[in-house]
């Protein structure tokens, strides 16, 4: 039947820029990324991301594209008094590169 084709399953997904919310508070984070149309998770080995701490990293890094919908990887410091980087075990990254 030709009325029976779905356009949707072959037409590449909606592209978003991915915010940049290293340094921002845990839930914070998760907020605006959900805003910007995507899912904001933990590492691998991580069951659950913390909602307070600062975000030390997040992949894909701010101003990325990622297809709507897709995940942003989140490492989160625990404590709001840490400094950003401070212990962190995961990647240490963000949109905008050292100025030096």
């Amino acid at each position: 039947m030709r009325g029976a084709y779905n356009r949707t399953m072959h037409e590449p997904g909606q592209v978003t820029e991915v915010p940049d919310v290293v340094g921002l508070g845990a839930d914070d984070a998760c907020e605006i990324v959900r805003r910007a149309g995507l899912v904001p998770v933990p590492p691998e080995g991580v069951a659950e991301l913390p909602m307070s701490g600062i975000v030390t990293a997040q992949r894909p890094v701010g101003a990325a594209g990622a297809v709507t919908g897709g995940e942003v990887v989140l490492w989160v410091h625990p404590g709001r008094e840490a400094s950003v980087g401070a212990g962190v075990t995961g990647p240490v990254e963000s949109g905008s590169p050292d100025p030096v």
